[in-house]
């Protein structure tokens, strides 16, 4: 006993949901913990949540009888509750004690439900006994009773967590979802002071000029009802015959949007953020004041507040789930893999070749012979399946049906033998499969397990009077198969849905979350007489999910503001908004958060997994390296030509051969004015630095360039420290140490050439170790490890799992693989002469080229060094310098002409066209100058196509030369007439591209779409499931309501045959709530009644809906 209450007395390890699961079941324990006392209670809890949810008035008057079963199970679950109180009170003590009741969390809501529950008893007395009225507003104090329901929800949310780490997961969930909600409370109040000061109240209307101000009447509006300004320099004028005045009305009869006040502007903002009717109140703003004001506000609130909070709270939560993932492990389980038919492969040859067969391949399963087995598990006979399937699917998808008198039944008739024949041969099908694989084997599977399903399903809808009934779901849901078809598609499926306890916990979760709410509105607006969103509980519950679906939410919630007006105080109406937008906010931020946080945490891979993913891409990236393009290539085809020189006045008795080019270098020097254009190169593109000579007098031009020989001592030592240096760092290659190495290619030009000389004289070696590396990579990496030792004196290494990769290893390949790559290249510089050489015409060292990569690679330089030390000084404010050296001055420049030409597009209109106004053609021709120079600059520069960098080198570069093809040919024809469906309104959609060029210019923005392409094999996934899942629905609706939906526009009028003649017919007004006063009658005009049925009647109609 000393124990046991220390236990209670103290901190409890594991999390805790109930008050009562702290104790156990023994002989001294008070009979009110005991394990049939309670699940008695939660199912007394579920009851109430039935018996509060049928007790309505409107429920009583359609069962009479309800009104006596609802009072005797509440007073029947009342003393039970009523029991459990007291006895637990008596136990544990009220106030005092070591556990009293009240001082626990989980004990004050079971009170407090416990006084709810006698409330809504004695109401219910008085209402019998006719004291109280049926539609009384006393009805909202059986509001809370629906929350009793979580005495039986909380015993599905028990799992084991230190509380220390609980409280730490909840202190930062909270903390953030508190940063997030200020986040958005901000912009909701900016936008709501913006509101106020733009546009203010919203009431000017057109009218007749015979109306009377103070008495407006639904005949004085104009049809439709207009907003309009009273300004004649902005917004909408009213036409002759009418003005344009304020309207003072009760906000109950014009409607609760505006911007009159800072509350009305806060509800505006919201209703408008939530995308539901924010373009009505959008133009009404733009017909009352000048329209730059609500194009301004309106478009950068929805981008704030729809996209960008929403995201954020889509975030936070997804972070905050991935949080807790690992901990409720234990409840959602173990993400589990795809059950194949067998997971073990042996590898078997024959005459034909070598081939993986699975083990149970050549057992027999079933009572069929041998070779049906092999029928079953070959191509043609799954391919024979899948084709019958999408047969099955274009049958269905043709049916269709007219509303022209005829029968409903003779338009599927044709269809019913086709459906009796698929079902026949899927049916077929089972029973083949059964054969061969056994009844016990055909049952592993869950696809086996779904197919008898369907098998069975369609068989019993081939009964005639269930052939076009729910039973259609069967048919269906046979071309759920095709994922089937495809292994990517079936394991994308299956990663989305994920265990099914994770999902169906959240779903559980939404549908309680559902129901509690419906419940609690429908007492709360229950009383309302003539209302009948919230009169019963399947009523409330279908209003509610329309306000989760946020379909017409708004027009709910106006409804509902404006009978609550009527039936109470004028007060009450702001309290009903906050309560639906707070119902709102949860559902739509928090709710939707949480399935977004299920799926991407589906979807994301598990750790081992997401290793291995990375080295293999890594891998993957470095054998890509390695392959020059195919345009390169091209060069490889051509036999070797290397630039060969002829060396003259050279004084001996034999003459010298040619030797190449490259080889002379090695011993001859450039003329001095080239290498100091070649250091004016590398200083302004941003490449290394080189030494600057200074020279003391003026260089004298001789008749004659004369080659200085090289100072042998000062070479030879700068060629052996340069030799030294190199064959360290070949070694630390080999030995997997890649840290420091440098990347081949630096200190190079931007065509690849090497820019200083002892780099090329050191070349050579660079060559023999990368050849000799290549040779012995493999017995080189095979005995290095991740922290560098060698495998020989790790003694665990078969200890280690199999995705523990060698990341060192990975580096080494990659490092191995770029300078292959840069060797490729070099050696195709030095063999093929017309290599590197844009336009086969410019020469490769030439000053003309180097001179347009001057021009094409300057930026500015954000290095600032020191000039006594050299080192590089850090700069606190450093941002604008940054900005500046993102592109070059070339991009930057292009940029700036892009935009504005962009503006240019978007002024031109139908009578403001380009081929009429100078200003637009001036912008035209602007950004055809320039982007001719941009190009031509880069072409000469770094080439068209067959070289390193090519100006067509990527998709980016084909963009680039087709918008600059189209804006030639528009600025050269610019057509005055532009006929429809023409070749020059074709090339006036063309121009529309041009935005996409500061795509390419800006590589933020390139990186952004780079990564979206990367991902549109996960997007063609989702809309292949998309199209299956609408496929469907669309197919079940047409199946299920084709030739049925259909009226007459006349709403007195029920039968087809009536639907004749004409009649009058009221038109709309106003969305204001105006009645018409007495002797004053609704506008109406004559119209011929019309028999239309509605989008369900063919499949295309049924896949719009």
């Amino acid at each position: 006993m000393l124990g046991r209450k220390q236990s209670l007395r103290g901190e409890h390890i594991l999390a805790d949901y109930g008050p009562e699961d702290t104790l156990n079941e023994s002989s001294d324990v008070e009979w009110a913990n005991k394990r049939w006392i309670r699940w008695l209670l939660r199912i007394c809890s579920l009851v109430s949540l039935v018996s509060v949810s049928a007790n309505t008035p409107s429920s009583k008057v359609l069962y009479p009888s309800l009104e006596q079963i609802t009072f005797c199970s509440d007073l029947a679950i009342t003393f039970f509750f009523t029991v459990e109180m007291v006895a637990k009170m008596q136990a544990r003590g009220v106030l005092k004690g070591e556990v009293p009741y009240l001082k626990d969390r989980w004990c004050q809501y079971d009170a407090s439900m416990v006084f709810f529950l006698w409330i809504s008893v004695i109401l219910q007395m008085f209402e019998m006994s006719d004291w109280v009225d049926r539609h009384s507003y006393l009805s909202v104090l059986r509001a809370p009773r629906p929350l009793i329901v979580v005495r039986l929800i909380r015993i599905f949310l028990k799992f084991s967590m230190p509380k220390n780490r609980l409280k730490q997961i909840v202190k930062r969930s909270s903390q953030q979802i508190y940063n997030v909600t200020l986040f958005f409370l901000f912009f909701m109040s900016l936008y709501g002071l913006l509101g106020v000061q733009l546009f203010g109240d919203l009431r000017n209307h057109c009218v007749k000029n015979d109306t009377n101000e103070e008495n407006i009447t639904l005949n004085s509006l104009a049809i439709p009802d207009t907003f309009c300004s009273t300004e004649a320099d902005s917004g909408y004028q009213c036409p002759t015959g009418m003005k344009c005045v304020p309207l003072n009305l009760a906000k109950k009869v014009s409607g609760f949007n505006g911007f009159s006040d800072f509350g009305t502007s806060i509800f505006t903002v919201y209703q408008a953020a939530s995308q539901e009717g924010w373009v009505i109140i959008m133009y009404q703003a733009i017909d009352s004041l000048p329209g730059w004001r609500a194009t301004f506000f309106f478009t950068t609130m929805i981008f704030f507040l729809s996209w960008l909070v929403k995201n954020v709270f889509i975030a936070v939560i997804t972070e905050t789930f991935n949080e807790m993932r690992v901990q409720f492990q234990q409840i959602w389980g173990i993400r589990g893999h795809i059950q194949q038919e067998a997971t073990t492969q042996i590898l078997s040859g024959d005459d034909q070749g070598w081939k993986l067969l699975y083990v149970d391949d050549n057992k027999p399963r079933g009572w069929a012979p041998k070779f049906c087995m092999k029928v079953v598990v070959s191509a043609g006979y799954y391919l024979l399946i899948m084709a019958a399937i999408v047969a099955n699917a274009i049958a269905a998808a043709s049916l269709s049906f007219k509303h022209d008198g005829r029968d409903r039944q003779e338009f599927y008739q044709h269809y019913y033998y086709m459906e009796v024949g698929f079902t026949i041969f899927f049916n077929l099908e089972v029973i083949f499969k059964m054969w061969c694989l056994g009844l016990r084997g055909y049952w592993r599977l869950g696809i086996h397990k779904f197919e008898f399903l369907l098998a069975v399903g369609t068989t019993l809808r081939l009964i005639p009077y269930l052939f076009m009934t729910s039973f259609t779901y069967f048919q269906v849901l046979r071309i759920v198969r095709l994922i089937k078809a495809s292994p990517i598609l079936e394991d994308f499926v299956y990663k989305i849905f994920g265990p099914g306890k994770k999902l169906g916990s959240l779903i559980l979760f939404t549908m309680c979350l559902l129901l509690i709410a419906s419940s609690i509105s429908m007492q709360l607006f229950c009383f309302l007489k003539d209302y009948d969103k919230f009169e019963t509980f399947a009523h409330a519950f279908m209003s509610m999910f329309q306000i989760l679906t946020q379909e017409g939410w708004v027009e709910v919630m106006d409804e509902t503001m404006i009978k609550t007006m009527k039936g109470t105080a004028d007060e009450i109406a702001p309290i009903v908004a906050i309560y639906f937008i707070l119902y709102h906010l949860f559902v739509t931020l928090i709710v939707l958060s949480l399935f977004v946080a299920v799926i991407l945490d589906n979807l994301e891979l598990d750790e081992d997994f997401k290793k291995l993913k990375q080295m293999k891409a890594r891998e993957q990236s470095a054998g890509i390296q390695e392959t020059l393009p195919l345009r390169l290539r091209v060069f490889e085809k051509f036999p070797d030509r290397p630039t060969m020189a002829k060396l003259h006045k050279v004084p001996s008795d034999f003459s010298l051969p040619k030797v190449r080019e490259s080889f002379m270098r090695q011993y001859l020097e450039e003329e001095q004015e080239d290498e100091d254009g070649l250091a004016n190169v590398r200083g302004a593109g941003g490449l290394d630095d080189s030494t600057i000579s200074y020279r003391k007098r003026r260089p004298i031009k001789l008749l004659t360039p004369l080659s200085h020989p090289r100072n042998a001592d000062y070479e030879k030592k700068k060629t052996g420290v340069s030799n030294i240096i190199c064959d360290a760092n070949n070694q630390r290659l080999l030995l997997g140490d890649s840290g420091q190495i440098p990347l081949p290619g630096k200190g190079a030009h931007s065509h690849g050439t090497i820019s200083s000389k002892h780099v090329r004289l050191d070349q050579k070696s660079i060559r023999r170790s990368v050849r000799g590396s290549v040779k012995l990579k493999q017995q080189n990496y095979d005995h290095l490890k991740e922290n560098g030792d060698l495998g020989i004196m790790n003694r665990t290494s078969s200890s280690r799992k199999p995705q523990d990769l060698d990341i060192k290893m990975l580096q080494a390949k990659r490092q191995q693989a770029e300078m292959r790559r840069n060797q490729r290249e070099e050696d195709l510089r030095e063999n093929h002469p017309y290599f590197d050489t844009p336009l086969f015409s410019v020469g490769r060292e030439c000053r003309f080229r180097k001179l347009c990569q001057l021009i094409v690679y300057s930026r500015y330089d954000t290095s600032h060094k020191d000039p006594i030390t050299g080192k590089e000084r850090k700069i606190k404010y450093k941002r604008l310098h940054n900005l500046l050296a993102l592109v070059t001055y070339l991009d930057w420049l292009m940029i700036l002409v892009t935009t504005l030409s962009c503006i240019s597009l978007m002024i031109e209109m139908a009578t403001y066209r380009i081929t009429e106004e100078p200003m637009l053609q001036i912008a035209e021709y602007a950004f055809v100058v320039f982007m001719s120079m941009e190009l031509g600059l880069k072409i000469l520069a770094d080439g068209l196509l067959f070289t390193p960098k090519a100006l067509i080198r990527d998709m980016a570069g084909v963009l680039d030369l087709f918008i600059y093809t189209v804006s030639l040919v528009f600025s050269c024809w610019m057509p005055k007439e532009v006929p429809p469906q023409s070749g020059a309104q074709l090339l006036l959609i063309l121009r529309c591209l041009r935005p996409l060029r500061i795509f390419n210019l800006v590589p933020h923005m390139r990186k952004v779409v780079s990564e979206l392409c990367k991902g549109f094999k996960e997007i063609l996934l989702v809309s292949v499931l998309l199209i299956v899942l609408l496929f469907v629905f669309a197919s079940y609706g047409v199946q299920m309501y084709g030739g049925r939906l259909a009226r007459c526009n006349d709403e007195t009028i029920t039968e087809r045959k009536d639907c004749v003649g004409v009649f009058i017919r009221q038109i709309f007004v106003t969305k204001m709530k105006l009645e018409p006063t007495d002797g004053e009658k609704y506008p109406a005009m004559l119209v011929p009644r019309v028999w239309h049925p509605l989008c369900t009647s063919t499949y295309l109609s049924s896949l719009a809906v």
